[in-house]
């Protein structure tokens, strides 16, 4: 029984996170005066996004500005340090 109740509540607990971003979403939505029609769809994709891979602000910086993430540059400083040492 007792397990019943917890995967319930885990269940729950996925649902509620799930509305939390979406109302997250339309909150941000709202803000910077973005028409949404189906609201279900933020829970995938950010309203900031356009969605577009040309896009500059959504698109990859390495095919975009033919430069590293931060990611990647974070990882080479890091090497650095370790063939300094």
């Amino acid at each position: 029984m007792e397990e019943m109740l917890n995967d319930k509540s885990k269940h729950q607990e996925r649902i509620q996170q799930k509305e939390n971003k979406i109302k997250k979403q339309v909150k941000l939505s709202k803000a910077f005066h973005i028409p949404y029609k189906e609201p279900h769809k933020l829970l995938k994709r950010s309203v900031l996004s356009c969605g577009n891979p040309k896009c500059i602000s959504c698109a990859n910086p390495r095919k975009v500005f033919k430069e590293k993430t931060i990611q990647e540059q974070k990882f080479e400083q890091t090497e650095k340090w370790k063939e300094d040492v």
